[in-house]
């Protein structure tokens, strides 16, 4: 019994540990745009897409030492949320290219979005890094989103037929 009791603890402070490192990934890549941008929608979005690929990410390779490894409500859970889960990254992803797209129709549009005092070589430096940015994470989360499932329900299958791994 106090084996098991070490085991959870264990998995929760990796789990601590995890989400620390998780904000501090999303800290680093978003802190450069906070004061470029007044309105924040798409920071917001860059970093949800950051925690769902670290978390996801996690589950698909380090899935044995979260606390999801026996329990198989979680993983029931997560196998059928990913399917609107993955609709929805994919409508964000859209919802920035089209950003993107009505750039080219001036920058007078977009002054609700950036600061007021930003230089038109500002402005597209500022693009250029969310876009590259906003477009590894976003591509990367929708991958893994995908891929889950499939491992999840690998797992829940082990797990139920009791072969010993997860």
């Amino acid at each position: 019994m106090e084996n098991l009791e070490k085991q959870r603890v264990g998995k929760l402070l990796m789990e601590l540990v995890w989400w620390i490192l998780t904000g501090i990934v999303a800290w680093m890549v978003a802190r450069p745009l906070w004061s470029e941008f007044i309105q924040y929608g798409y920071i917001q979005e860059l970093i949800l897409f950051i925690v769902i690929l670290i978390t996801y990410t996690r589950y698909l390779f380090l899935l044995k030492y979260t606390f999801l490894s026996h329990f198989q409500a979680g993983k029931f859970i997560l196998i059928f949320g990913t399917i609107p889960l993955v609709f929805y990254l994919i409508h964000l992803f859209f919802g920035y290219q089209d950003f993107l797209e009505r750039q080219s129709e001036g920058m007078e549009e977009y002054q609700i979005y950036f600061r007021a005092d930003m230089t038109f070589n500002e402005h597209g430096e500022v693009i250029q890094y969310l876009s590259k940015v906003y477009s590894f994470f976003a591509l990367s989360a929708i991958i893994v989103v995908v891929i889950s499932p499939f491992r999840l329900l690998l797992s829940f299958w082990r797990v139920y037929n009791k072969v010993g791994t997860v």
